[in-house]
């Protein structure tokens, strides 16, 4: 009796925590404007946690981070100009940082992604502004803002190529 009130407790936690409500299934993404990822949460969830975009491709996953430490008490996350091939295969994972609450936490519906945002550059006023060449400018000391920063957050930066190179990719 103590084991099943214990296993009932234990679920009970566990569909309280962490969960993306926003996108839902089928929503239709042009990550060249912004988008809205939100999330119910309770007090037992980390203050932060990791977001990525997961694209569900055939024979395996392909991760890229969103943001390493999204307050979990925003309930929300403007993601802008983020740069991925489209397709419908796509999914917000929320990943636990912290020692003691680590792991997946919580995965929205899967979404179409039906066009890509372009490479940014930071000025040295610090303005984000698109890249037609795909090479990042560099500036002394000025920060990209951490939704518009979508080129860095591949780790390589694309032109005006990689999207449609990254489209053929799918079909072969």
């Amino acid at each position: 009796m103590k084991f099943m009130i214990a296993t009932v407790a234990a679920f009970a936690a566990t569909a309280a925590a962490l969960k993306i409500t926003e996108p839902q299934e089928n929503a239709q993404w042009d990550l060249s404007q912004t988008n809205t990822i939100k999330w119910d949460h309770v007090d037992s969830d980390p203050a932060t946690f990791q977001l990525v975009l997961v694209n569900h491709i055939t024979g395996g996953e392909d991760d890229v981070t969103i943001d390493d430490k999204v307050k979990t008490s925003d309930g929300e996350y403007k993601l802008t100009n983020f740069v991925a091939a489209p397709g419908a295969t796509y999914s917000i994972k929320a990943f636990g940082t912290e020692k003691t609450n680590s792991g997946q936490l919580a995965e929205s519906q899967t979404f179409n992604v039906t066009k890509s945002g372009v490479p940014t550059t930071t000025t040295s006023t610090g303005t984000v502004k698109p890249t037609s060449s795909g090479t990042p400018a560099t500036s002394s000391g000025a920060a990209p803002s951490k939704t518009s920063n979508a080129a860095t957050a591949l780790g390589v930066t694309f032109g005006v190529a990689g999207p449609l190179a990254a489209v053929f990719a799918l079909l072969l």
